[in-house]
């Protein structure tokens, strides 16, 4: 099994339990909601975006839902990180907040992260929006 799925996996399960010793009712409900998402997104991962990204999966922790995506046709060496990432925020982290469909997320300050890894699974970066911050 490779590795990421299996921390991956891991996360899904041990992490929310974790977090659901030190917090409220109201925290836990978010993280038993947002475990919810995740696992009803991972029934149909991995999942091709486009032609150069995949979905692999996506974990939770307490107020935020990772989405752990893979660059399939890339290594970190091939990258301009610090391009890549204006090029990201611009694509996928900007139009979050507009986003009609993510009010729940808005309302109940849910972080949205996207980590990108490259072929070989090496990080190439990590992006957030907390959506409890959207105007």
């Amino acid at each position: 099994m490779n590795m990421i799925r299996f921390l991956s996996a891991v996360s899904l399960v041990v992490l929310p339990m974790l977090s659901h010793g030190l917090t409220t009712d109201e925290q836990r409900n978010l993280s038993i909601q947002l475990t919810q998402t995740a696992l009803h997104i991972n029934k149909g991962a991995p999942q091709l975006i486009d032609e150069d990204t995949r979905l692999d999966s996506v974990s939770t922790v307490k107020n935020i839902i990772i989405y752990n995506n893979t660059m399939v046709n890339y290594t970190v060496d091939q990258f301009n990180v610090a391009e890549f990432e204006v090029a990201l925020k611009a694509a996928v982290i900007d139009p979050l907040c507009a986003n009609t469909a993510l009010g729940a997320f808005r309302e109940l300050g849910v972080v949205m992260a996207y980590r990108y890894l490259d072929k070989d699974g090496n990080f190439i970066v990590e992006l957030s929006q907390d959506m409890g911050e959207c105007g």
